[in-house]
């Protein structure tokens, strides 16, 4: 299969229902609008009644953190930077429900606030609902987000793979697998922040996500942060798959009792399984039934499509210059890409919303 020589039974493309995909372009901002107000709204009430209220110091009122987290959601949307994004408050105050205007120091300081970001995880974790018990399979993958348009995280990647390969291959003469991210190359080192999703296969929303922003350790460390936000997510799940960095005995072990895994294994694995059953099992109905096998394994590049919706649409170079805002921000496009996605779904799925929308 790595040399392109396996013979596949290929998969019927899915139709496509165009009309209902004109539609959803032409309602993307008013629908992405709308779900911010109601979504922000939903998680705000949500956090707000399992959390004790905290008695106020003196001093003014403090800005809420929901009208906070609705700007950088619309900042992110429109990609635009601080001061721009307080005349967005300007533009769409009564739209996004937003109390009061605040400057841009506000804006930027929202980045550092944990309760924008306690708001951001809820919201992910409400449109999630929308789907549960209908996504079954989730697909793992790593991706970098570059702080300056000079610089292409694939570009970068490859250039580290095609090292690593032929370092690997001169010193044993096998490919040894490799699952650190790259650094940067450019001579400032201005780098990446980077992260590994979990994203469900059929409606391609993210259902689980970390991020860094140094490179020490590999997409597989972080596999278990995200593993854990989906299981909780969708305890119902059946299917997971990632390419040859998970092929690793500890991961499926870490799957196997949740899901069936689909990891594609190195070329000179063995079915020694030292302890984790979850690895002979996975090579088994690999070597039982190959087609059934990879027809399962070949979902996993619903991530990859995801990582590029994400950098067609959001996909500006990472602006601040804190590791803590970085974070937050590299953030906010994974929950971007997912209220704006559960719009597409509104009106060609036909999904329903768990949330309460305004007005209802």
């Amino acid at each position: 299969m790595r040399s392109k020589e396996f013979d596949y039974e290929w998969r019927e493309p899915p139709e496509t229902n165009w009309r209902a995909y004109d539609q959803a372009q032409i309602k993307e901002m008013a629908n992405y609008l709308d779900n911010v107000r109601d979504l922000v709204n939903e998680a705000n009430h949500r956090i707000k009644e399992r959390t004790p209220p905290k008695k106020r110091g003196p001093g003014r009122p403090p800005i809420d953190s929901a009208d906070i987290a609705k700007v950088l959601l619309v900042q992110e949307y429109t990609h635009s930077p601080n001061r721009v994004a307080e005349g967005l408050i300007l533009l769409f105050r009564e739209k996004l429900g937003i109390s009061q205007h605040f400057s841009y120091k506000t804006i930027e300081r929202g980045y550092d606030r944990e309760p924008v970001n306690e708001i951001l995880d809820e919201v992910e974790r409400i449109i999630n609902e929308c789907v549960k018990g209908k996504e079954t399979a989730f697909s793992f993958d790593g991706t970098g987000h570059s702080t300056t348009n000079k610089e292409n995280y694939a570009a970068t990647r490859q250039k580290q793979n095609s090292k690593k390969k032929t370092k690997g291959e001169k010193k044993s003469g096998k490919r040894i697998p490799d699952d650190s991210f790259p650094d940067s190359s450019q001579p400032d080192k201005k780098g990446f922040t980077y992260s590994v999703m979990g994203v469900g296969v059929r409606y391609k929303l993210i259902a689980g996500m970390a991020v860094r922003t140094d490179n020490s350790v590999g997409e597989t460390r972080l596999f278990p942060d995200v593993f854990s936000q989906i299981v909780n997510n969708h305890p119902g799940m059946n299917e997971v798959m990632g390419d040859g960095k998970y092929g690793v005995r500890w991961i499926t072990e870490l799957v196997s009792p949740h899901a069936m895994p689909y990891f594609l294994p190195n070329k000179n694995v063995t079915f020694k399984s030292k302890g984790y059953s979850g690895w002979g099992n996975m090579l088994l109905r690999l070597q039982k039934d190959p087609q059934d096998w990879l027809r399962h394994y070949h979902m996993r590049s619903i991530s990859e499509t995801v990582n590029s919706m994400i950098e067609c649409r959001f996909g500006g170079p990472i602006r601040k210059k804190l590791d803590s805002r970085k974070k937050t921000e590299t953030r906010l496009k994974g929950v971007a890409h997912d209220v704006r996605r559960i719009g597409y779904l509104e009106i060609i799925e036909g999904i329903v919303p768990h949330w309460p929308r305004k007005g209802s």
